[in-house]
């Protein structure tokens, strides 16, 4: 391990989100009314949820989007966690895998605890795993690389939201080599 972050994902990918609200088998539509308990504005983004009320996507000045729900009583967090924490780990998962394969990564996904831990790898045999709170707060951490070479994960990071912590290893420091792939049966080991 040559170094960890920490990320705070930023709702800033609509195609990420759409993906993340279909995978929590709900719709995100465009201009239409959303149910709060007190009316039903026209919204932008909508997020159509099966119980009395839905969420809205509401883009911020510095070009971001927030989460606008009535979550008093619980009925909407029934479906996307409070303040919207599953939605926003869904969020989270779903624009790393994008972000991963525009960088010609392929991604595995699996559930641990309450986390999703995501699994990128490489051509060269170095892997990312990426653990993505409840909350959509991600933190990342090379294997199979030593030195600076790791680095080559660190635009995928920065691409899901604001770093909060970045730290080296005494592995950054170490000559840069990536673990030899080994191929047995098609299932690639790192040695």
């Amino acid at each position: 391990m040559s170094h960890f972050t920490t990320v705070n994902a930023e709702i800033k990918d609509l195609e990420a989100m759409r993906a993340a609200v279909a995978r929590m088998g709900f719709e995100l539509k465009e201009n239409v009314e959303c149910r709060y308990f007190s009316g039903s504005p026209v919204k932008e983004l909508v997020i159509i949820l099966p119980g009395k009320y839905d969420a809205a996507l509401e883009k911020q000045k510095e070009g971001t989007y927030k989460i606008s729900a009535d979550f008093w009583g619980g009925h909407v967090a029934e479906y996307i966690g409070e303040e919207g924490k599953k939605l926003m780990q869904a969020y989270a998962a779903e624009k790393a895998k994008i972000e991963a394969r525009k960088r010609g990564f392929s991604v595995t996904e699996r559930t641990e605890g309450n986390d999703l831990l995501l699994s990128i790898r490489d051509s060269q045999g170095g892997t990312l795993k990426a653990w993505i709170g409840p909350d959509g707060q991600t933190t990342f951490q090379p294997s199979g690389i030593k030195g600076k070479s790791c680095m080559k994960f660190m635009e995928l990071e920065k691409a899901l939201g604001a770093v909060e912590e970045h730290m080296v290893t005494g592995d950054y420091y170490a000559e840069d080599k990536v673990q030899q792939e080994i191929s047995i049966k098609g299932h690639f080991l790192c040695g």
